[in-house]
């Protein structure tokens, strides 16, 4: 697998560690999960420049999230998990995941815009300004 590849297809990337998998696929397959994602805030949508996965564990579906490539820095978006593997530490995976392939894509910026600032603030993200009702800024600066 080449990260730094412009053109990469679905299916192009997984990582797995331990029991835990991420695995790239069409936005057509996350398209599903939108509808249940919107009622809890969470954006699904089709955007060009965005790499979407499936979070797998023990082999069994928990999840989608995404990554939205801009030409200069990269956005965590679309975290979603089913209600019965939220708290079991898949966020930490996905989040990990996504910081790995943005830095083999070379950004050296990963932003996210959230509901949970906090979380991402113990991930060592700068909280900078609340952009609408609940919803931060926050980025982390790669080295």
């Amino acid at each position: 697998m080449n990260l730094r590849d412009p053109i990469l297809s679905p299916a192009d990337i997984e990582i797995t560690d331990k029991d835990m998998r991420l695995t790239q696929v069409d936005y057509l397959d996350v398209k599903p999960y939108a509808s249940l994602a919107k009622k809890e805030r969470v954006a699904i949508s089709e955007t060009q420049n965005t790499m979407w996965f499936h979070v797998f564990k023990n082999d069994e579906f928990v999840g989608i999230c995404g990554l939205y490539l801009a030409p200069k820095k990269c956005r965590i978006k679309g975290d979603w998990f089913l209600p019965q593997w939220r708290g079991q530490g898949c966020g930490e995976f996905i989040t990990q995941c996504r910081l790995m392939i943005a830095k083999e894509l070379d950004y050296t910026t990963v932003e996210v815009l959230t509901l949970h600032p906090h979380y991402y603030e113990r991930k060592g993200f700068l909280i900078h300004k609340e952009t609408r009702k609940g919803v931060w800024l926050s980025s982390i600066e790669l080295g």
